[in-house]
């Protein structure tokens, strides 16, 4: 199994996801079983057959988020390079020939928000940046097309 990298914010976040989700799929979607079972013949009862298809989609859900907790690695600062790109920084770039600053910061998959500016270490951009160091050019192969990007500043993230 692959493992999957979280802060220890993330990771904790998760724990939490899935306790929420255990307690839906054993409260209300088994009250909702229950009821339906109560409305008669199964074999034709169209609630019935929709609340076991919604606990199969929760339960497929649940499944997966135990996969990334059971095979969750925990990143600190401590065990990251100071100077080079690597999960758990936030990065300043530029693309080459323009004057606008992008601001990223790198973590696990479960951890993403595009609005706050937190891509997935297996994005694209963040492939193409880590390893790199501070004033290194890089190339990335973007969805619209290979682009440039120098890099400018390099800090580790810090959790609110």
């Amino acid at each position: 199994m692959n493992p999957y990298y979280f802060t220890e914010k993330g990771f904790q976040k998760l724990k939490e996801e899935i306790d929420k989700l255990e307690r839906f799929i054993k409260q209300d979607i088994a009250k909702e079983i229950g009821t339906a079972r109560e409305h008669g013949d199964l074999k034709e009862n169209a609630e019935y057959a929709a609340a076991k298809n919604k606990q199969a989609n929760y339960m497929a859900k649940l499944g997966q988020l135990q996969e990334r907790f059971s095979n969750a690695r925990i990143i600190r600062k401590e065990d990251l390079p100071p100077d080079t790109i690597s999960l758990g920084k936030h990065v300043k770039i530029r693309e080459v020939g323009s004057s606008e600053v992008d601001e990223y910061t790198i973590l696990g998959e479960g951890e993403t928000d595009i609005d706050k500016g937190i891509i997935s270490y297996q994005s694209p951009l963040a492939k193409a940046l880590i390893n790199h160091k501070k004033g290194d050019v890089v190339e990335a192969q973007l969805p619209v097309g290979i682009k440039k990007y120098e890099i400018l500043e390099i800090d580790f993230f810090e959790e609110d």
